[in-house]
């Protein structure tokens, strides 16, 4: 059977991925990467956040299973769906083989870690969120304009209201830097364990070079992302429900970075919106 959409890549505990690579599966762990050839399959089992490559065995023989744990449901059960509908049919009445000894295991030097790669978000999903953020800064601008305007009036004093407005923009500007850089660190979280891990290839969009990636509806979707690898492929993880969200798997590094990032500006907006609240409240008591 003909793969039309990528199967997904399955990320699990302590490192370990099970892909497709074409004629076999590959299962990679910190100490070894295991091929197994598709004819060596009897079936892939996708239970929860477990799935399981069961083996082909000889009549009244236990078959050999290999478990990938904690993966994400929506991509294991995609994987399974996918791995089985391209297993080779076998006729009846045909010998089953033991397919452990079709497989092949080979010891690694250096235990590998997560997934490389940065995050940037898929074009239309950035520039969707852009808009939010615009709105969201418009709305806030207005109303510390209308603040500052209650402040002179109540106080009537106009050098007050101007610095209520100064000191409550820039807490404003603080604050949404805070809410985009939490959405990132979310993302950068959550879509490489609960969404679709897919390989984005190299593509020419809109006059430009960029990668691309398809769901496994076999929607293709195009992503930015500049790194040192720009010119191969890179992984990337999406929702299930919103395929066009994707970020570049990175691991537990980026998310840090990202947490901090937020910590240490969330320091700065919390005392100067504290700031601007305590130079209108004044104006209120006279």
């Amino acid at each position: 059977m003909s793969i039309t959409s990528p199967i997904p890549v399955l990320q699990g505990d302590q490192g370990i991925e099970l892909r497709s690579e074409g004629p076999e599966l590959l299962l990679r762990r910190p100490e070894d990467e295991v091929r197994i050839p598709l004819a060596a399959i009897a079936r892939v089992h996708a239970e929860g956040r477990v799935v399981a490559v069961e083996l082909t065995a000889e009549a009244g023989a236990e078959p050999v299973l290999y478990r990938i744990e904690n993966v994400s449901r929506a991509a294991g059960g995609a994987f399974a769906d996918a791995v089985n509908g391209t297993l080779p049919e076998r006729a009846a009445g045909e010998e089953t083989i033991d397919g452990s000894t079709l497989v092949t295991v080979r010891r690694l030097r250096h235990a590998d870690g997560d997934c490389d790669g940065g995050d940037e978000e898929d074009e239309e999903v950035r520039g969707r969120r852009w808009t939010h953020y615009k709105w969201a800064t418009c709305v806030v601008g207005a109303a510390l304009v209308a603040f500052s305007v209650v402040v002179a009036f109540a106080g009537e004093d106009v050098g007050r209201a101007v610095a209520v407005l100064l000191v409550g923009a820039v807490g404003a500007m603080f604050t949404l830097a805070v809410a985009s850089t939490l959405g990132f660190a979310w993302d950068n979280w959550y879509l490489p364990r609960h969404g679709i891990t897919v390989e984005a290839q190299p593509a020419w969009i809109g006059g430009r070079a960029t990668h691309a990636y398809t769901d496994t509806s076999g929607n293709t979707h195009p992503y930015d992302g500049s790194s040192s690898d720009a010119g191969g492929a890179t992984r990337v993880a999406y929702h299930p429900r919103r395929p066009n969200q994707a970020v570049r798997c990175e691991g537990r590094g980026r998310q840090v970075k990202d947490l901090s990032v937020s910590l240490i500006v969330f320091c700065v907006a919390a005392p100067v919106v504290y700031g601007s609240i305590a130079l209108a409240l004044p104006a209120f008591d006279r």
